[in-house]
């Protein structure tokens, strides 16, 4: 299980290959910001993970005094991305999606610089707020539920499992059992964003149907 770990990040191609069909079929600008967000998630992973699964490889290319850095990254970008990944889902329009994200990960950077509390605090701080975007979008959920029944079954599942796979990881520093968990959250983490972006292309394309895409605008 050496490189699994590593290995369970290509579900990431997942939702980032979402986006960019978005981006290419509706030209959706929130798409684009979410591949850039996931880009830099996988490489802050990446670049933490292989410290630990590379240890004492000639393939390790961080080093114990910045381990520390990369796994606060990661930390950060992947509970920030989560939230960022709710609003994106149930379509929070800009300027305000790009306003309450960037607001809501400071905080939570800010949290992670107390480690013997952030997980804790994160962890309510993130579902209060996702939560109160829920009920504020409680319409988009309903449409969901109503006209993709199935990809909303897959997106719920795999949302759930994702956090049962965390939990479990969680009791465990490192070893075995904790890559098989983290690996598992990893593959379910991945898969959820990409239903969620599923959903929220499907429903736009039913909402706001793109007429004469050939005739679009490709620049900047």
């Amino acid at each position: 299980m050496a490189y699994w770990l590593l290995t369970t990040h290509l579900l990431a191609l997942f939702p980032m290959g979402t986006f960019l069909w978005s981006w290419k079929r509706r030209k959706d600008q929130a798409a684009i910001f979410m591949l850039i967000k996931f880009l830099y998630l996988v490489t802050y992973s990446l670049l933490y993970h292989q410290h630990n699964e590379l240890e004492n490889s000639r393939g390790q290319i961080t080093t114990d005094a910045d381990f520390e850095k990369w796994a606060l990254l990661d930390s950060y970008a992947s509970s920030s991305l989560i939230f960022t990944t709710v609003l994106y889902g149930l379509r929070v329009r800009a300027p305000q999606f790009y306003i309450i994200s960037f607001a809501v990960e400071n905080v939570v950077l800010i949290l992670y610089l107390w480690p013997e509390l952030a997980v804790l605090l994160n962890a309510w701080y993130l579902f209060i707020c996702s939560l109160t975007v829920a009920i504020l979008k409680w319409k988009t959920i309903w449409r969901y539920l109503l006209k993709f029944k199935c990809l909303s079954f897959l997106t719920v599942s795999s949302g759930i499992i994702a956090m049962a796979m965390f939990l479990v990881a969680s009791e465990y520093r490192y070893g075995p059992t904790y890559i098989k968990y983290h690996s598992l959250w990893h593959c379910f983490i991945f898969s959820t964003a990409g239903f969620t972006s599923l959903l929220r292309y499907n429903l736009d394309e039913e909402l706001y149907p793109m007429i004469n895409r050939r005739e679009q605008l490709n620049s900047i």
